[in-house]
């Protein structure tokens, strides 16, 4: 089967889960410097970028990683004061994390490599094009997570699952 015989979303996810491959081994050295690991970093981004305080299981579904992978690196970010675990008025035990002031200063520094590096990597590029692509991922993500959310997907013709 050729590529142009694939549903253009097949081919669309085979460039994702390609150019994902080669963002995780290119990315982790941007916090190196900070003593970060690419999962740190990861984590304590999601942290400071999320509209409220997210909890470990809200962040370990949003980037697709287990609750202990991501416990583990909240604990590891927490012990050096970069987050702060806080009660969660609508759980018990799950808490939510709020990044401190040292947190927020060392992503502003990993922040601003990443601007060099991307800078760099998307010279000659639209940026237009880039906020595009942005935008379809977006909906797609979205959608993915209405159908995971109890919607169950069209599995073609035949009988209604009983």
């Amino acid at each position: 089967m050729s590529a142009g015989d694939l549903h253009p979303l097949s081919v669309l996810i085979d460039e994702i889960l390609r150019t994902r491959g080669r963002l995780v081994t290119a990315t982790p050295a941007l916090g190196a410097e900070e003593g970060l690991t690419g999962s740190q970093s990861l984590v304590l981004a999601a942290v400071i970028r999320a509209v409220q305080p997210p909890t470990v299981p809200q962040i370990g579904r949003s980037l697709g990683h287990t609750r202990q992978a991501v416990q583990r690196t909240a604990d590891a970010l927490a012990q050096r004061g970069l987050i702060e675990f806080v009660d969660n008025p609508d759980h018990k035990r799950a808490r939510r994390l709020v990044p401190t002031e040292r947190g927020r200063a060392v992503d502003e520094d990993v922040q601003d490599r990443s601007r060099v590096w991307a800078d760099r990597v998307t010279e000659g590029m639209d940026p237009g094009d880039l906020v595009a692509a942005t935008e379809t991922l977006r909906t797609l993500r979205t959608r993915l997570e209405a159908e995971g959310a109890g919607r169950t997907p069209d599995r073609g013709a035949g009988p209604e699952p009983r």
